[in-house]
């Protein structure tokens, strides 16, 4: 895997995301883990997330360096992948579901 485009990167997402589900974590109540969670999940912003999961334009490319973060990422073993998922959730948690004042 080189570059990724922006639809292999959508793909991507949506097999963590299977992942995930199948692992039975989810977010406080049970609720399904979000695609804007993997934007805390790789450290990119919000914004940037959005430009790498382009819906209207499939054929983008993602950069170098986030394509091989999704390599890497894809050959952590099972249970460390996981352990990355629930650390990730934490910090999910404190941004968007209990944020607290600055």
């Amino acid at each position: 895997m080189n570059e990724l485009t922006n639809k292999q990167f959508i793909e991507q997402i949506a097999k963590w995301k299977d992942i995930v589900a199948q692992s039975d974590i989810t977010l406080p109540g049970g609720r399904p883990i979000p695609d804007k969670f993997f934007h805390v999940f790789l450290g990119v912003g919000y914004s940037t997330y959005r430009k790498l999961a382009n819906y209207d334009n499939p054929k983008g490319k993602v950069p170098l360096y986030t394509s091989r973060m999704v390599r890497f990422i894809n050959k952590l073993e099972y249970s460390v992948f996981l352990d990355e998922i629930r650390l990730s959730l934490i910090d999910y948690s404190n941004m968007y579901l209990y944020p607290t004042s600055r």
